[in-house]
Order: C-alpha cells, then sequence, then structure tokens
C-alpha cells in the first residue's frame, strides 16, 4: 500500500530544517502522537545531515480492533529520519516506521523544497506486511495511523514555528 503527504510551510527551507533537527521538536512530535513514554535521538548537524529517531510506547488502543491481538497490550514504535546534507535547493531523505514485534513496516522517501519565504514537504512511503489473509487489513490500519500521524505532526510543526 502507498501512502503519500504533502504540506507547506510558512517558513524558508533553512528554518525547517533547523526545527526538524531540534531534539526539542523531536520531542514535541513524540508528545503529539499520544506517547505514553518516549525516547528521542537526534545525531548529525543541519550542515552535514542528520539522522532522528523517535521510540514511543504507545497504547494498544490507538489501533483498529481487528489488529490488536497481534500487538501484544502496548505498541512500541520506532520512526527513524535521515536526512542528507545539502546538495542542490532541495532537501532529500528517507523514513522509517516499525512497530516492534509486529508485522508491518513502512518506509519511504522525504524532502523539502524552497518557495520563496514557504518550504514545501512531501512524503511518499510503502507500507508492506506479510501476514497471510491479514495483510491488507494490517497495511491499511498501518497506513491510516502513518498518516494521521503525519497531519498531527506538521500541525505541530506549524505551532512550532509559528511561535519563533
Amino acid at each position: 500500500m502507498i501512502i503519500t503527504q504533502q504540506h507547506r510551510f510558512a517558513a524558508n527551507l533553512d528554518t525547517v530544517v533547523a526545527m526538524l533537527a531540534n531534539e526539542a521538536f523531536a520531542h514535541a512530535r513524540a508528545r503529539v502522537a499520544g506517547a505514553a513514554e518516549e525516547h528521542v535521538a537526534v545525531d548529525g548537524t543541519v550542515d552535514a545531515g542528520f539522522t532522528v529517531v523517535i521510540r514511543r510506547a504507545m497504547p494498544v488502543t490507538s489501533i483498529p480492533t481487528e489488529v490488536r491481538g497481534l500487538v501484544g497490550r502496548e505498541l512500541s514504535v520506532i520512526y527513524t529520519e535521515v536526512w542528507e546534507a545539502p546538495g542542490h535547493a532541495d532537501r532529500a531523505g528517507t523514513f522509517a516506521l516499525e512497530i516492534v514485534g509486529a508485522p508491518g513496516h513502512v518506509s519511504g522517501a522525504i524532502g523539502l523544497t524552497p518557495d520563496g519565504d514557504a518550504t514545501d514537504f512531501f512524503a511518499r512511503g510503502e507500507v508492506k506486511a506479510s501476514v497471510p489473509l491479514f495483510g491488507p487489513m494490517i497495511e491499511r490500519a498501518v497506513g491510516d495511523a502513518v498518516t494521521k500521524g503525519f497531519v498531527a505532526e506538521l500541525a505541530a510543526a506549524d505551532e512550532w514555528l509559528a511561535a519563533r
């Protein structure tokens, strides 16, 4: 299953990249997703490229009832973004999401494109679940959850940028 997300930030590229590489913002991203517990690591620099890893303990109530029996009482979610060093005008990266112990994952490309005083964000990923009979249902559930997560985190990013 393919998922896509687009967003326009009301800030220039340098400001958006600095926000994404900020550990305090990474914690804000984890909290907006409803994490009961979070661990964040940001490695690298804006100029050389950086990686953001957000580990979240999520309540199992955040996924559809049909899938809950496959994951236990709590979800451990690891989200990783890897942003390349600046190249041309755009910034490019990859993302991956793993639900520890669950039969599904998401991976794909992310990018930022400057447009004057604004910056366009895109994400395109593929959800895979290799479970006989239940694979498509799991992919839909994970895809919907990731899409909702992107929407919530992008709204938190807009608030973060507006407050600065």
